[in-house]
């Protein structure tokens, strides 16, 4: 009988089970996360310049962030 150790877990793995323990499901831990997602990527969009259109900024300013 050969007894091998067990594998470390890495960096990501231990944020991946703090991350469903704190939301008690899989499922949960996945809507939580793709709704950062979406706002983080959101405010990429519109930090990003899309340029001038005839001298006027094509997205204007910021828009406020919705309450989540």
């Amino acid at each position: 009988m050969s007894a091998e150790p067990l594998p470390e877990r890495d960096e990501l793995e231990c944020e991946l089970v703090e991350l469903i323990d704190a939301h008690a499901s899989e499922r949960a831990a996945l809507r939580v996360t793709y709704e950062k997602l979406k706002i983080v990527l959101a405010d990429a969009d519109r930090a990003v310049s899309k340029g001038f259109i005839q001298g006027v900024f094509s997205e204007g300013a910021r828009p406020p962030r919705e309450a989540i």
